[in-house]
């Protein structure tokens, strides 16, 4: 057993408000993707649990972290400081919660993506993006998808995430470049 009771209400009880809210609709997701596609029910719950940890951290409290971790923000981290929260969930669900590599490696690119993703990182990304208290242009679609192809949902996720980016004249993380490259080459 990866995590009890007992554990899933520490997790929890650091979260508030919408975060809250979203981790629920995220562990919702995640078992619901994990029994379509026949993966672990319980890694991808725990993953979601901790996905967001420390996403509302300040910029200080995540740094200090990268420090304490050894993370070493990239480019694109050290401007958009907000996305070190997936490398720092991930440390802390090893850290503190002992999660297995493959767990923390979900929660590290929940965000960005990456190439390689296992089923266990693909159903953390999408339910992540298609969890019930999403509202977005798209997010109908994207769990459409979803629940009939994970690939196809994959990549109208990132090809979705990208569009965004360049709308709104953000950096783009080199992890969702690879992540979609990847998708579009393994489909």
């Amino acid at each position: 057993m990866l995590y009890d009771d007992e554990t899933r209400r520490d997790i929890l009880s650091r979260l508030s408000g919408y975060r809250l809210k979203h981790t629920l609709g995220c562990e919702k997701a995640a078992r619901e993707l994990a029994q379509k596609y026949g993966a672990d029910v319980e890694k991808c719950t725990f993953a979601m649990l901790l996905h967001d940890i420390t996403k509302n951290f300040s910029e200080e409290e995540q740094l200090n972290l990268c420090e304490k971790y050894g993370i070493i923000p990239n480019d694109v981290e050290k401007i958009d400081w907000k996305m070190l929260h997936g490398k720092t969930a991930a440390a802390i669900a090893a850290d503190v919660y002992g999660a297995p590599p493959d767990v923390v490696h979900a929660i590290a690119y929940h965000t960005t993506g990456c190439a390689n993703m296992t089923l266990l990182d693909k159903i953390v990304y999408m339910a992540d993006y298609i969890e019930e208290n999403r509202s977005f242009d798209g997010v109908k679609t994207a769990r459409k998808l979803a629940a009939h192809n994970l690939n196809k949902a994959m990549l109208y996720g990132l090809n979705a995430s990208l569009r965004d980016l360049v709308r709104r004249g953000k950096r783009i993380h080199m992890d969702t470049v690879l992540a979609r490259n990847w998708m579009i080459d393994n489909m």
